[in-house]
Parts: C-alpha cells; sequence; structure tokens
C-alpha cells in the first residue's frame, strides 16, 4: 500500500476525530444552554456562533424545548455519524476492505445522514411556521438551511453501502468457489 493512501486516511481519520469532538462540545452546549433557559432566559440570549435568539426566548417554552431538541437530536445524530466514521477507520482493513462490521458501519452512518436531513426539514418547518406567526427567527433558520444537502449525501452513502453489500456477498460466493 502506498504511504500517500495511509497518510490520506490517517489524515481524515484526524479530521473526522476532531469533528466528533466539535460535535459533542456542541451538543453539551445546546443542552446546558437549554437548562439554563430554563432558570435565567435573560441570561441565555447568546446562542451559537454570536447569534442573537432573544426573539427565541420570548416564545412559550414548549416552542423553545422543540426547536431545542430539534437541534440538539440533530446535533447528536451528527456526532454519532462522525462517531461511526472513527470506528470505520480503526476496523478497516485495506488488504481484506469488505467486511461485515464495514458494511454495518456505512449502512449506519447512511440512515444517520437521512435522519438528519429529514428531522433539519421538519425542524425549518416548524420554525417557518413560527415565522408565519411573527417571530423573528431569520438567524436560527441558517442553522437549517443544509437538509436537502444532507438527504443527498445520505442517499450517496447507502448507494454506496448497498454496493459495499452487494461485494460482501460475491466475495462470501468466490470464497465457496473451489
Amino acid at each position: 500500500m502506498k504511504k500517500t493512501t495511509n497518510t490520506l486516511l490517517w489524515v481524515i481519520d484526524v479530521i473526522s476525530t476532531l469533528i466528533f469532538c466539535a460535535m459533542c462540545a456542541t451538543s453539551a452546549y445546546l443542552l446546558i444552554l437549554f437548562f439554563y433557559h430554563l432558570f435565567d432566559s435573560e441570561g441565555a440570549k447568546d446562542w451559537m456562533i454570536g447569534k442573537d435568539i432573544s426573539q427565541l426566548f420570548k416564545l412559550d417554552n414548549v416552542h423553545v424545548a422543540i426547536l431545542f431538541s430539534f437541534t440538539l437530536a440533530i446535533s447528536l445524530m451528527k456526532a454519532f455519524a462522525f462517531y461511526s466514521t472513527i470506528k470505520i477507520f480503526s476496523t478497516l482493513n485495506l488488504v481484506k476492505p469488505f467486511s461485515p462490521e464495514i458494511a454495518t458501519l456505512i449502512s449506519r452512518i447512511s440512515y444517520m445522514i437521512l435522519a438528519i436531513g429529514i428531522l433539519g426539514i421538519i425542524t425549518f418547518r416548524y420554525s417557518e411556521i413560527l415565522v408565519t406567526n411573527g417571530m423573528d427567527l431569520n438567524e436560527l433558520q441558517s442553522r437549517w438551511n443544509d437538509n436537502y444537502a444532507y438527504l443527498l449525501m445520505g442517499s450517496i452513502i447507502f448507494v454506496i453501502a448497498q454496493v459495499f453489500k452487494k461485494g460482501l456477498e460475491l466475495k462470501a460466493e468466490n470464497d465457496l468457489t473451489i
């Protein structure tokens, strides 16, 4: 195996690990901020990346809980997808890449990314309903504007997972042939 391939795989693994850590930190931050809002809504006006979400805290706590729950679920699913990516790199054997574990991990990643896209669309539509009721959530809606990209990416990874499973079946048939 080429040294550049190993180096590239190592770099992708490191990047995936960093993104996983960032997504875990984001999820923890969202959870802490939500509970902080329950006790001090005036002190919880700055959400992520300096966006002013003071309009959100003027909503009923049910709407805040729904939006935070959706956002937290999306963040946790992203973290899980990157965790699965890290697991792929730790179990990948490039000499014999077709293994059931890798196929399962790729399938999980595709399902998770599809779920991120679907939940993102639901969250965006829910926030649009709130906007039509007079709330100014334009700053927040920018967090959910890449949902269709996740659906496309999840679909592509799903196809790759199916090709990988077919490769496993062909390998099993080939191993049985003398």
